[in-house]
């Protein structure tokens, strides 16, 4: 993967870092030690910088438990667009077991009850109920996903999550329009959207919506290791991966258990971009987005590839500024975007259509169960701006990866 030039010296890293918010974070809640996903992007070290205070993320999927303790005072009034009533604080999956309140409890996880801590713990989340889970016709699930994103949008999240998936290869752009137009919308009111790829590589690798749509930055999923997810979907439109093995799962019920799956990786992406928008809340969701692909770290196969894209999500490489990206570095996101605003602008509407040209049944990313306990990974990772004794960094070189996210911090891919 090709490495962006960034500033040499710690300490100019560490004042950059530490002047993009006006004050310290309130002490966090201390993780559980099996949530290595945090521990490998060093959480200790970026929450006294910020937690995700002040951001909203909008959590599209089969309702939250907001009662949870885990989740109490974190979870906004939303709304259920399936036609069931409520207001999304309640969680109706009948299938996984609550696949709505596990991604919430992913993002802002308050280390209470089971310990389970979220990656934005002082964020807030937004929860719209578009599914319980069960397989739906083709046309309300769509409808739903693009109601669902223009309702976050409307109630102020900056951040939307989406761990759903729905056929669209018979699709125009590989998304259906109203999900298309649904997504122009949120890109005018600066609005980052994420999305899971989907649990099925190797088998058939077909385009999921949302995540195969223009302008949602789509996520595959690696393990501990870097390695890729076995499972995660080879797809052409992938940005970065997430943490998807061995995750911690808190259902509706208010029990924890462990698996693994795209949806855990995108609703961490998703947290971890709340960081990014706390620390710095003028950049525009395009350049954070772009900043996601442009600093993460390679995974499988050199430079960019199907199973991960650019590689690792990193969320001190993308809050930090000391970390150069180029104006135009590839943001394959908002470039497919662009193309269809382009096409759009000056024409005249035209008809929605009808229906895509085979019949498709959406699917929600449930989590996997996994038969192995939690996985825990030793020692802590150290912020390049955190490097004792004014250490330079390294010059730029190719390096052999690490077996672990905690070791990669120093090294110029």
């Amino acid at each position: 993967m090709r490495s962006w030039p960034r500033a040499g010296a710690v300490m100019a890293v560490s004042m950059l870092l530490i002047a993009m918010t006006p004050s310290p974070a309130p002490a966090a809640p201390s993780p559980r030690s099996d949530e290595w996903w945090l521990s490998s992007w060093g959480i200790d070290k970026i929450w006294p910088i910020t937690q995700g205070k002040g951001v909203t993320v909008a959590v599209l999927d089969t309702g939250v438990n907001a009662d949870l303790p885990e989740l109490a005072g974190h979870v906004l009034p939303g709304t259920d667009v399936t036609g069931e009533g409520g207001d999304g604080r309640t969680d109706i999956d009948t299938q996984a077991g609550g696949h709505g309140t596990a991604m919430a409890a992913l993002i802002v996880g308050q280390g209470r009850g089971t310990g389970l801590v979220g990656v934005a713990p002082e964020a807030t989340v937004l929860p719209v109920t578009v599914t319980d889970g069960t397989a739906a016709s083709a046309e309300p699930f769509h409808e739903h996903i693009a109601a669902g994103i223009r309702f976050a949008v409307n109630h102020g999240a900056t951040v939307v999550s989406i761990s759903q998936a729905y056929p669209a290869d018979g699709w125009p752009q590989q998304c259906p329009p109203d999900i298309l137009d649904a997504i122009v919308y949120a890109s005018r009111h600066d609005t980052v959207i994420v999305a899971s790829t989907g649990n099925d590589g190797g088998v058939g690798n077909s385009a999921q919506a949302p995540a195969s749509c223009p302008g949602v930055l789509a996520v595959g999923g690696v393990m501990a290791d870097v390695k890729p997810w076995p499972l995660t979907q080879q797809v052409p439109f992938v940005g970065v991966a997430g943490p998807a093995g061995a995750v911690g799962l808190l259902d509706k019920h208010g029990q924890l258990s462990t698996g693994s799956g795209t949806s855990q990786a995108a609703a961490l992406v998703a947290g971890g971009i709340a960081l990014a928008r706390a620390a710095n809340p003028t950049m525009p969701a395009r350049q954070i987005v772009q900043r996601s692909m442009a600093t993460a770290l390679d995974s499988g196969a050199p430079g960019f590839d199907n199973q991960t894209g650019y590689g690792a999500f990193r969320i001190h490489r993308v809050m930090d500024l000391s970390f150069q990206v180029p104006d135009n570095a590839p943001n394959p996101t908002y470039e497919r975007l662009d193309k269809v605003l382009n096409a759009q602008a000056g024409a005249t509407a035209q008809p929605t259509s009808t229906g895509p040209a085979a019949s498709n049944v959406p699917r929600a990313e449930s989590p996997r169960k996994s038969s192995t306990g939690p996985v825990v990974v030793a020692g802590s990772v150290i912020l390049a701006l955190l490097v004792i004794g004014g250490l330079v960094l390294a010059g730029k070189r190719r390096a052999a990866r690490p077996k672990q996210w905690q070791n990669v911090r120093d090294i110029d891919e």
